[in-house]
């Protein structure tokens, strides 16, 4: 057992994913020039649905909490069916916030958190940029990262972010999501996050590259059913 410093994610961390989410409307009104409504099979969907919310509440030495959405960004962005909660390692200390997302693939395919964190005050200094997730599973594991920081004190808070998009489980980070699953009759999105504060000489703690490696076998085999 070895003891880190613990980073404490604030209150705000655990809504800035959803600050930005009603720019997904668009998503449902331009996901038509593409699909053009053709990718409706609700028996996927609802299937689709309740494999998100079999995703374990705990995972090896991660517990979690759970946090909502509003009735309002539920129905702006079309999602039918979701989980926000906040991950903390009990042996580490680590913390991390995941939102995983299900609806309708227009929807869901749009909406990069870049926008929604510039959106609120963040800006970005690194990224996006691919990674692959390594984790103990067949299917594909890859998603985007960027780095944003937050406010102007001498230790500004950095907070980062990895975020890709799956239908089988698996996950992948396409440059054009919308084209990439045109066609899919639902579409899961997925972000993680983590934050930190900026001292320089410091390491980030891996937080996020630890909870997918841990987490991301347990996460797929309850999305891919």
């Amino acid at each position: 057992m070895f003891t880190v410093m613990e980073t404490k994610i604030s209150r705000r961390d655990m809504t800035l994913m959803g600050a930005g989410i009603a720019v997904l409307l668009v998503g449902k009104f331009a996901d038509s020039a593409v699909n053009g409504f053709a990718a409706e099979d609700s028996n996927a969907l609802n299937a689709a649905v309740q494999h998100v919310a079999s995703v374990p509440e705990s995972i090896g030495n991660w517990t979690s909490t759970s946090s909502t959405l509003s009735e309002r960004e539920i129905e702006v962005a079309g999602i039918e069916g979701y989980i926000r909660r906040e991950y903390r390692n009990a042996k580490t200390g680590y913390r991390i916030n995941l939102t995983l997302l299900c609806g309708h693939s227009g929807p869901m395919s749009v909406h990069p958190p870049t926008a929604c964190f510039e959106g609120v005050g963040y800006t970005l200094i690194s990224g996006p940029t691919i990674t692959t997730v390594k984790h103990d599973t067949a299917l594909p594991g890859q998603m985007n990262k960027s780095s944003f920081r937050q406010g102007n004190a001498s230790v500004p808070e950095i907070v980062r972010v990895f975020w890709g998009w799956g239908a089988d489980g698996g996950w992948s980070a396409p440059a054009n999501p919308r084209f990439s699953f045109r066609g899919q009759p639902f579409l899961y999105k997925l972000y993680v996050t983590d934050s930190w504060l900026e001292d320089t000489g410091r390491t980030p703690l891996p937080q996020i590259e630890s909870f997918l490696e841990d987490a991301m076998p347990v996460i797929c085999a309850a999305l891919g059913g």
